[in-house]
């Protein structure tokens, strides 16, 4: 299997990004990469391409919201008090604060 690398001339700024987040691209791409057989049919390959991962990213997404539910469930059938999302926004608050 080709990697990322040979794949895509061009692209040496993903060697400038952190290591976690160039991790999280390479991935991505490698993914999208196993739908080459439909996006390169498009009239345009790149934004075909663009399509193919934002639909794998919405597929985690569902996958997450879906994990999310059930353990909201479990805790409410376990009488627990858990206020998700306030805990969401203070954690997402105290990230942002580091950017």
């Amino acid at each position: 299997m080709k990697t990322v690398r040979t794949l895509y001339s061009g692209m040496d700024w993903i060697d400038q990004l952190p290591e976690r987040e160039r991790n999280s691209l390479e991935s991505l791409l490698d993914s999208v990469n196993k739908h080459d057989n439909v996006y390169m049919q498009a009239e345009n390959a790149s934004v075909g391409q663009i399509w193919v991962a934002m639909t794998l990213l919405n597929q985690r997404m569902e996958k997450l919201e879906s994990l999310v539910k059930a353990q909201r469930k479990a805790l409410n059938e376990m009488n627990v008090e858990v206020d998700v999302d306030k805990h969401l926004s203070e954690n997402l608050e105290n990230s942002l604060r580091n950017y």
